[in-house]
């Protein structure tokens, strides 16, 4: 029995909608974290609603993720199944920090911010999803990095949101932010692990 490609469009679809939801609502007046220079964690005293924002960004990121990949997960097996959660557990985990810090930042920024190693923040999470997967189909390889965007993609967009924020006007700076620093780097990810392995050539 051939089983098919594992669909995209859902977990792509769920990344982009959860994607500018999480950057509007960032994009709100909320509640700031103090930047803490003396804390490991460089924040100090968040606000419970900043956490119910960023929490629930990454909740529902991590069950949407879940369901649209379902079926690439069961293709994968559990081994795999697992690898693929406990890297989108540790991603959200950066990111949420992210997301806390960049609100402390907002109030002490001044002018442009440079973006040095954000991009990191959805490429390692792909290339790692998919080496979980390492003796699957490419297919597979493929929709598991990509999936991880679920996850990391709004986080990665709130984060942005909560930096540049509370004013609408600033939503096309954040998507596009998002779009290259973000979205990009994912599909980089993906590609790279999604590629077919050229066959060993028989010894001589």
């Amino acid at each position: 029995m051939i089983r098919s490609a594992p669909s995209l469009q859902a977990p792509i679809a769920a990344t982009a909608v959860l994607g500018l939801a999480a950057a509007v609502a960032g994009l709100r007046s909320w509640p700031r974290p103090d930047r803490d220079q003396g804390s490991v964690w460089l924040v100090s005293g968040v606000p419970a609603a900043l956490w119910l924002l960023v929490g629930g960004v990454a909740l529902a990121g991590l069950a949407a993720g879940a369901l649209t990949l379902r079926d690439a997960l069961r293709s994968a097996g559990r081994a795999a199944a697992a690898g693929w959660l406990a890297v989108v557990l540790a991603a959200a985990a950066a990111l949420v920090w992210n997301a806390l810090y960049s609100a402390a930042l907002h109030e002490t920024v001044m002018g442009a911010v440079i973006p040095v190693l954000h991009w990191l923040f959805t490429l390692v999470p792909a290339v790692l999803a998919g080496l979980c997967a390492v003796r699957a189909d490419p297919a597979v390889r493929r929709a598991l990095a990509l999936g991880t965007g679920v996850v990391t993609v709004p986080l990665f967009a709130l984060g942005w949101a909560l930096l540049a924020g509370p004013e609408l006007s600033g939503l096309p700076g954040v998507v596009w932010t998002t779009i290259v620093l973000g979205a990009l780097p994912l599909a980089a990810g993906a590609a790279l692990v999604g590629r077919r392995r050229r066959p060993l050539a028989p010894s001589r």
